[in-house]
Order: structure tokens, then C-alpha cells, then sequence
């Protein structure tokens, strides 16, 4: 009797054994659970307080608030670019071209592309390089224009992508003036670095660069070009009238961000 039960023993644990596997590959054709921002999670958390403190030189203390509402994985490059910024001063070319660098202007890259949390992470690191990197034109050396420009291009990335989305954004607005501001005052710096070593066609580069942020001579203003009219009306009306347009920008950043100096505040 035992020997006849054994068979049917078998053919039961082997057919459980079928069901276990059917319903582990049934479960693991469930979509994966998303992330989903906490802005989106209620009413009280759709606001970041005061970003514009996110380009002022205490950002770093509010890092962490910034990256929880950021994806896991962006979160933590943001947080690790934060550990990677220098705290020595050193000339911007020089370190921007070695790992830190390199690791940084990836991260910076990546989340100026995310959410705009992501893309608030990214210019708040890019400001943090401007003050901790040293790019004041000093006639040492044919770099000493270059420092400057580097970290100009870098701005000028972060403006082309998210300047004019997020002008009319409660987290961006603010931010994307100060990123043309900051912007302006390293074109400046560059514009003006010593005669053998300064590139004479930054000039022209900075102002095609304001005819396509801001369309001057368009009868239609953009949306950045509105909110620079706002915020800095003599800059803007610099930026009309086509004089010194550059040269207005750069006097309202060393108003704005006078801590912005290429001598990491020294």
C-alpha cells in the first residue's frame, strides 16, 4: 500500500513544483514598481523652498533635501559629485581635465538632461566650480584666458538645455538668470584675459549666444528674455539695444554673486 502511494507522492510534489516555477515567471512579468518623485506625492511636497539658495555659497547644506527628490540613482551621482568639489583652489583647466573633473562635468551632464530638481542639482554644481576653482586672468600663462571659458562652456551647456524651460518654473526661474549671470561673468573674464593670450573671438561668440537665448530683434520675447526683463532690467535693456550687453550681464553677476571673482573668494 505504502509502495502504491510513493507514485502519486511523487506526481503531486512534481506537480506543486510545476506551479511554484509557473508562478514565480508569472510574478516576475509584473511591471517593476516605478519611482516617483515626492513632489507628486501629495500637495505640502510639490515645492523646493528658496532654491535660489541652491547657487548661494551655503548649497551644499541643503544638498541632501535637494537629491531626495531626485531618482535613487541620481541622487547618489549628485551627492558624490558634491565629495568630489576641490577645496584647494585649483586652477579650473588643470582640474577639470583630470578624474574629479572629468567625474563631476559627467554627473553635472546626466542630471542637467533629468527633472528639474536634477537640472537645479546640476547648476548648483556648476556654480559651487565657479567658486572653487581659480580662473582670474593673471598674464602667467596662455591658459590663463582659457580657465575661464572652460568653465563658461560648461554654463553655456546648462543654459541651452534648461534656461528657457525653466524660466517660467518656480524652481528654475530664479536659478536660470543667475546661470546666464555667472555665465557672463566668466565670457567677460575671458574677453578680457592679456592681449597675447586672450581669444578675440569670445566677443563674437557671446553674442551669438545672446541672440539665441534671448532674440532681441524677434518681436516675440522669450520666455528667459521676459524673465531677465524682470529681474535685471538695465542688462536687458542693454540686451535690446544691442551695447554692452555682455559688459551689463557681467556688472549685475559681480552685484549678484560677488563672491564670483576667480580667486575662490581668497
Amino acid at each position: 500500500m505504502d509502495r502504491a502511494k510513493s507514485p502519486r507522492r511523487i506526481v503531486w510534489l512534481l506537480a506543486l513544483a510545476a506551479l511554484l516555477v509557473a508562478a514565480a515567471v508569472w510574478m516576475r512579468s509584473w511591471p517593476a514598481p516605478r519611482w516617483s518623485a515626492p513632489e507628486l506625492a501629495g500637495e505640502g511636497a510639490r515645492e523646493f523652498p528658496q532654491p535660489l539658495q541652491m547657487v548661494s555659497p551655503s548649497a551644499q547644506a541643503r544638498a541632501s533635501e535637494l537629491a531626495a527628490l531626485m531618482p535613487p540613482p541620481r541622487a547618489e551621482a549628485y551627492l558624490a559629485a558634491w565629495g568630489k568639489l576641490p577645496d584647494d583652489c585649483p586652477r579650473a583647466s588643470t582640474w577639470l581635465d583630470g578624474e574629479d573633473g572629468q567625474s563631476v562635468s559627467l554627473a553635472v551632464a546626466q542630471l542637467t538632461t533629468g527633472t528639474d530638481p536634477e537640472a537645479l542639482g546640476a547648476l548648483s554644481l556648476l556654480v559651487a566650480l565657479a567658486r572653487r576653482l581659480e580662473w582670474e586672468p593673471d598674464g602667467l600663462g596662455a591658459s590663463r584666458g582659457v580657465d575661464a571659458e572652460k568653465l563658461a562652456t560648461l554654463h553655456e551647456s546648462w543654459i541651452g538645455m534648461r534656461a528657457e524651460l525653466g524660466a517660467d518654473r518656480p524652481m528654475l526661474a530664479e536659478a536660470s538668470i543667475v546661470a546666464v549671470l555667472a555665465w557672463a561673468r566668466l565670457m567677460r573674464e575671458s574677453e578680457q584675459a592679456p592681449l597675447a593670450f586672450a581669444d578675440r573671438a569670445v566677443a563674437a561668440r557671446a553674442q551669438a549666444r545672446l541672440e539665441a537665448w534671448f532674440a532681441p530683434r524677434s518681436e516675440r520675447r522669450t520666455r528667459l528674455s521676459a524673465s531677465l526683463a524682470a529681474r535685471q532690467p538695465l542688462a536687458h535693456e542693454a540686451l535690446v539695444a544691442r551695447e554692452g550687453a555682455l559688459q551689463a550681464l557681467d556688472a549685475a553677476a559681480r552685484r549678484m554673486l560677488p563672491d564670483l571673482d576667480g580667486e575662490c573668494g581668497r
